[in-house]
């Protein structure tokens, strides 16, 4: 454990982050503290690093709850959780079965290179244990054991160039119709190269769903996955994230100001994604790629602030 740590040091150097947490199920086995000089025992931690170390361990609870849907979905392990407020945001990296690393931030200008450092880390620790690298967040694409190796990687096929509009389904009940313009942006919003699925929630039970999943360049998604068995799967997980990011909030409420604007759910193959909107509404968005999972994730930023600012 003490090698462990010393890389966790050497992390914990990159300007802008706070606190680590390496966690071997529901255990912290090493906590770090960016502003505290001695770290070398629990007993040394500060109250702020034992709200960072509690606040990961509730995180560990609610995401195994979440486990059963993402095997059912076939998309394999949860790799990296991303949890953002408007003050700060908690990264979450699963790191070998079992363990996982948890990371906090406030500096939002630079999270997108926290966050590479943290993937980097991550992969630098899984090697020696004989396990590949993932390709945590897309952050990887350039890398030669990824290049090549996904549908969509390279230049677009011809079935990729084909508009997604005659592909588009919508998978939602009958229930009022949305105003026009808010149907039309998440129409738009759907890209073969990005962002694969969108829902707008105006509560848990209420909402509108629309897919390409039966565009012909996302074929290989479905060898055994119906389009139909995925939409009533991601149906169900949009119930279920309501009450997944309550208690997120509360989770975080300790160690960060303000409620969840943002929460990633990466695994093996693709994202998950969760917007809030005003008035308790949200918008929830999926890629099946896992090469574009920067791109979805943007894409279901630019529209959650088109649709908050309309």
């Amino acid at each position: 454990m003490a090698h462990l740590a010393a890389r966790l040091e050497q992390l914990l150097q990159a300007e802008g982050l706070t606190h680590l947490v390496l966690y071997d199920g529901d255990t912290a086995k090493v906590v770090l503290d960016a502003s505290t000089a001695s770290r070398d025992g629990e007993s040394l931690l500060s109250q702020e690093s034992a709200s960072h170390e509690r606040a990961g361990r509730q995180l560990y609870y609610i995401l195994e709850e979440l486990e059963p849907d993402f095997t059912a979905l076939r998309t394999g392990a949860l790799i990296r959780t991303v949890l953002r407020v408007p003050t700060g945001t908690v990264l979450y990296y699963l790191v070998e079965p079992g363990f996982h690393l948890y990371g906090a931030t406030t500096a939002m200008d630079r999270l997108t290179d926290l966050d590479a450092r943290m993937a980097e880390c991550v992969n630098g620790l899984r090697l020696p244990a004989r396990y590949s690298p993932l390709n945590y967040g897309a952050l990887f694409n350039d890398e030669p054991w990824v290049r090549g190796t996904g549908p969509l990687s390279g230049p677009p096929s011809p079935s990729a160039s084909l508009p997604v509009g005659p592909y588009v389904a919508e998978n939602h009940p009958a229930t009022p119709a949305l105003p026009p313009d808010v149907a039309a942006a998440l129409r738009s919003a759907l890209d073969v190269q990005g962002l694969h699925y969108i829902a707008y929630h105006q509560s848990p039970t209420t909402s509108w769903g629309y897919d390409i999943f039966d565009h012909p360049a996302l074929a290989d998604f479905f060898r055994v996955q119906t389009p139909d068995r995925r939409r009533s799967r991601y149906s169900r997980m949009g119930q279920l994230l309501p009450g997944v990011t309550r208690r997120m909030n509360l989770s975080l409420r300790a160690i960060l100001q303000g409620e969840l604007v943002q929460v990633v759910l990466d695994v093996e193959q693709g994202a998950v994604y969760y917007h809030a909107l005003p008035d308790q509404c949200f918008l929830m968005g999926v890629t099946l790629d896992q090469s574009r999972v920067t791109e979805a994730d943007q894409q279901v930023a630019r529209l959650g602030s088109e649709l908050a600012e309309g």
